[in-house]
């Protein structure tokens, strides 16, 4: 059963102080990125999403995949491209009014993360759970990029349902019917904005167990969460269906190129040698990145001493999770909705397109800051003893981390200013990261700058040679610009590392039929076929290739040489005429 406490939802004073000191904090932080226009991801998802510009026939877009098929990863997120719609009509395709929605949906949750810390913490411990969240430099990505809106829009609907819970089960009260209904209508809503939701229920049941104050038995308690439980688990199943209906499958993301063709024991091992990492930006952010990959983080997939460190610091977690459990339930509960809000996105249940990123910790954080702040009261108490001077020099170093805070915050967000600033960044910033060049060399062909996109696509192959995409991108510019010398060999090193890649082997066949390579073309046509890709197309290539060695065979390359053979031979009368 748990303990009683005084908390700040007790207190007769009026939050409203409060909340409007945390929602500037807030804005102090993320206001910069109001100049922001469409950057990464966003030119995909919104700018170039004709389905994202028109709010004709909404309902459509709960049959439709998140990604436009185009870019191969899926995912379901009907009610995001529906919000981006409103938004694009209301803004007439503008990036500000995104940006807008952006920083007072930040300010928004920094505001409910308020609420949610008052109705388990003491008044000065909530503020200083809630500014913490505030000002966090990791949370920059969520709010400078137009595509972080799903991780606002869900830290809304998971914080507000926690907290609603919280608050009309503080006093071991029932949960009224009313509240029952919004806390599944938000989990519900929830999911289709973005699928990291469907963990509510344990977030629920961690928070009864730990932070609820009923003399109840157990298991009258359960029986009550139970019934709220079975309504989200039938919303749950729903959900689950649609998304595989879609998707034709749970994931429907490509994975990140490190975890590709890799099992459970390994992909946790991989994220087990990040686990250090996860530390340091929530503990000390000073390095941000857009992405983070090979080279520039660790992706051990075998036991190595490296892990060490991320074993450690995981045993360490666990140990303090254990001991909190009855000295100190809010830093259990910290800990157990990180691990929680996590888990979707962890790689260890379903591999995902990232190994870390730090729109994702949006969500998590909000336990990490909760735990921290439970401090507050202890380190108050020690305080108040010593002398005004040394009080005062406390305050201002809290001040003085807030500060720093809203000072990274707001420099950061201009790196999401378009993707220019952000690839530029990015290489700058983690020269060892394959992606960085891959990204910044994919905008510089576009700025019609090829000799140095060539450039950075070779660093990304010398960084991460395992990646086929890379391989493909160049020989798809090479065979455009009419040298498939080269392309061939990068079209046969992608094949090598992914064979299922129907428009590589196009592209290789298009380029032997370039350089009168016939029966190559005619073979790799076939094998294409025989693999059940682009029948028709294939069958085309085929006809070409045919048609030219019926009307000059010795146009093939390969039968050339041969050719030049047989004729020095018969010359020399080794062979009949």
């Amino acid at each position: 059963m748990s303990v009683r406490r005084d908390v700040g939802a007790d207190d007769p004073r009026g939050w409203l102080p409060l909340a409007m000191s945390i929602a500037a904090l807030a804005l102090l932080a993320s206001a910069t990125s109001l100049g922001n226009g469409f950057a990464y991801d966003d030119r995909f998802i919104v700018l170039e999403n004709k389905r994202a510009h028109s709010l004709s026939a909404p309902w459509r877009l709960f049959g439709e995949t998140y990604w436009p098929n185009i870019r191969g990863a899926a995912l379901y997120r009907p009610l995001t491209i529906l919000l981006y719609a409103v938004e694009w009509v209301a803004g007439g395709g503008s990036p500000l009014v995104y940006h807008v929605v952006n920083v007072a949906l930040y300010a928004a949750v920094s505001v409910l993360v308020l609420w949610l810390a008052l109705q388990v913490l003491p008044r000065g411990a909530a503020w200083v759970a809630a500014a913490l969240f505030a000002v966090h430099p990791v949370h920059v990505e969520a709010v400078g990029n137009v595509v972080g809106q799903a991780e606002l829009w869900t830290a809304v609907a998971m914080v507000g349902a926690v907290g609603l819970y919280l608050r009309d089960r503080r006093e071991g009260l029932p949960l009224p019917r009313q509240s029952a209904w919004i806390i599944v209508a938000l989990y519900f809503a929830g999911m289709l904005v973005k699928e990291n939701m469907i963990v509510l229920p344990a977030l629920l049941v961690v928070a009864e167990s730990l932070l609820v104050y009923d003399e109840c038995p157990w298991r009258e308690r359960a029986d009550r969460l139970f019934t709220l439980l079975v309504w989200m688990g039938l919303f749950a199943a729903l959900f689950l269906y649609l998304r595989s209906s879609i998707l034709g499958d749970i994931g429907g993301d490509v994975s990140h190129p490190s975890l590709r063709d890799l099992g459970i024991v390994p992909r946790s091992l991989l994220m087990l040698g990040l686990a250090p990492e996860f530390g340091r930006l929530l503990l000390w952010p000073a390095h941000l990145f857009a992405d983070y990959s090979p080279r520039q983080v660790p992706t051990w997939t075998e036991l190595q001493v490296g892990h060490l460190s991320g074993a450690l610091l995981v045993m360490c977690l666990v140990i303090l999770f254990a001991v909190s459990v009855r000295r100190a339930p809010i830093v259990a509960f910290g800990l157990a909705w990180f691990a929680i809000a996590y888990a979707p996105v962890s790689n260890v249940l379903i591999p995902t397109g990232i190994l870390i990123a730090e729109r994702t910790l949006l969500v998590p954080s909000v336990g990490i800051v909760m735990a921290a702040a439970f401090a507050t009261p202890w380190a108050l108490e020690k305080l108040r003893p010593l002398p005004n001077v040394l009080r005062i020099l406390a305050a201002g170093a809290f001040a003085t981390v807030l500060t720093l805070g809203i000072a990274a915050s707001a420099e950061r967000q201009l790196v999401w200013k378009d993707s220019d600033a952000v690839f530029r960044s990015l290489a700058v910033d983690a020269p060892m990261n394959f992606k960085a060049h891959y990204a910044y060399g994919g905008q510089l062909f576009e700025q019609r700058r090829p000799v140095e996109g060539e450039r950075e696509w070779r660093y990304a192959i010398a960084l991460f040679p395992e990646y086929y995409g890379v391989y493909v991108d160049l020989a798809h510019k090479y065979r455009e610009a009419h040298v498939c010398q080269a392309a061939v060999p990068n079209y046969r090193k992608a094949l090598a590392i992914e064979p299922a890649l129907p428009l590589a082997r196009v592209g290789l066949v298009a380029c032997y039929l370039e350089l009168a390579q016939y029966r190559k073309a005619r073979a790799e046509s076939r094998y294409a076929i025989a693999d059940g890709y682009y029948k028709r197309a294939f069958e085309f290539m085929i006809d070409r290739a045919d048609s030219a060695l019926v009307a000059n065979d010795s146009l093939d390359a390969t039968n050339r040489i041969k050719g030049h053979g047989k004729r020095a031979q018969r010359a020399s009368g080794n062979l009949p005429e």
